[in-house]
C-alpha cells in the first residue's frame, strides 16, 4: 500500500513539474509593471495563435509579441510620454477582453540656461543639417531586427550622478522645448561609457544637438543611443558585448557640462531607461 502511495506521489510531482508557471511573463525577459506614460506594457495572454498579431489591438499602441516556453504570448507595448488615456483596451477578434490601467506619473520641470544662442535657436544655415540628422536618428531608433534578446537587464553605462531624469518638461532660456527623452548622467570628461547590453553599432555621427553620438541595436526592436561624447570607441556594424567601451563622456552638442545623455527606444518609442537597470 505504501509503495502504491509513493508511486502516486511521484507521479503527481512529476506532472506538476510540467505545469506552466504562473510567472511565465518573466520568460520573455522584459520588465514588468511599468504601465505609465514613458513606460512599457508587458501583458500575458494565454494563446498560441500564430496569427495573433493581426487579431489583437492594444488601444492605438504599437506592440510586438514574444512567446514563452509553452508558446503563449507576452504582448510588449511601449507607452509614449504623450499618452493621455487612463487605460488601454485589449481587443481580440473585435471583442474587448481586458482593460489595462495606466498609472499617473509625475514628471518635473527642468529650466536651464545656454549661453550659445545658436544652440537654442539655430541659424537657418543649420536647418538642412538638423533635418538630415533627425532622419538618420529616426531610421536608427526604428530598427527592428529578428535577433533574439537573451536578456534586457542593463548595467548603467557610466559611473556618475543622475543630473536629469527621463520625461522632464524642459525649458531652455525660458522657452518650452520637447520633453527630455533620455537619462542624463553627469560624469568627468573622458570617463568610459560601456554598452549596458549586447548590441550592434548601427549609427555613428556628430550631430548638431547630440554632439558625438552612437546608436546600438540590441535586437527585437530595442535600441539605445549615447550622446555628447568626447569621442567614440567603436566603428559602424561592430558587435559589442555588455561592458565593452563604446565611447567617452564629453560635452559636445547642446550641453551645459560634460555628461552622458542615454536614450532607450522600443519599437521606435522612447521609454524610461531606468526600467531596464538591474
Amino acid at each position: 500500500m505504501k509503495t502504491k502511495s509513493l508511486g502516486l506521489l511521484i507521479c503527481l510531482l512529476s506532472s506538476c513539474a510540467n505545469l506552466p508557471s504562473l510567472n511565465k511573463t518573466e520568460s520573455c525577459s522584459f520588465p514588468m509593471d511599468n504601465n505609465y506614460p514613458g513606460g512599457l506594457v508587458n501583458y500575458y495572454l494565454k494563446s498560441n495563435d500564430s496569427d495573433l498579431k493581426n487579431k489583437l489591438q492594444m488601444g492605438n499602441l504599437k506592440f510586438t509579441i514574444c512567446r514563452d516556453e509553452d508558446f503563449n504570448a507576452n504582448i510588449l507595448a511601449p507607452i509614449p510620454l504623450t499618452y493621455s488615456k487612463n487605460k488601454i483596451e485589449v481587443i481580440l477578434n473585435n471583442e474587448l477582453i481586458d482593460s489595462i490601467s495606466i498609472k499617473s506619473k509625475f514628471y518635473r520641470e527642468s529650466r536651464i540656461q545656454i549661453q550659445n544662442k545658436d544652440l537654442v535657436n539655430p541659424p537657418s544655415s543649420m536647418k538642412k543639417r538638423i533635418e538630415r540628422e533627425y532622419l538618420r536618428g529616426l531610421t536608427a531608433k526604428n530598427t527592428l531586427t529578428s535577433s533574439n534578446l537573451k536578456q534586457t537587464k542593463m548595467d548603467i553605462p557610466v559611473t556618475g550622478i543622475t543630473s536629469s531624469e527621463f520625461g522632464v518638461k524642459r525649458f531652455i532660456n525660458g522657452e518650452p522645448r520637447n520633453r527630455h527623452i533620455g537619462l542624463d548622467i553627469a560624469a568627468n570628461e573622458g570617463e568610459p561609457i560601456r554598452a549596458p547590453l549586447d548590441g550592434k553599432v548601427i549609427l555613428i555621427g556628430n550631430f548638431f544637438y547630440k554632439g558625438n553620438v552612437v546608436y546600438l541595436d540590441h535586437g527585437n526592436g530595442l535600441v539605445s543611443s549615447y550622446s555628447h561624447m568626447s569621442k567614440e570607441a567603436v566603428v559602424i556594424n561592430q558587435s559589442l558585448i555588455a561592458g565593452e567601451v563604446l565611447g567617452y563622456v564629453g560635452s559636445t552638442g547642446r550641453v551645459t557640462g560634460p555628461h552622458l545623455h542615454w536614450e532607450v527606444y522600443f519599437l521606435g518609442i522612447p521609454i524610461n531607461p531606468e526600467i531596464f537597470i538591474k
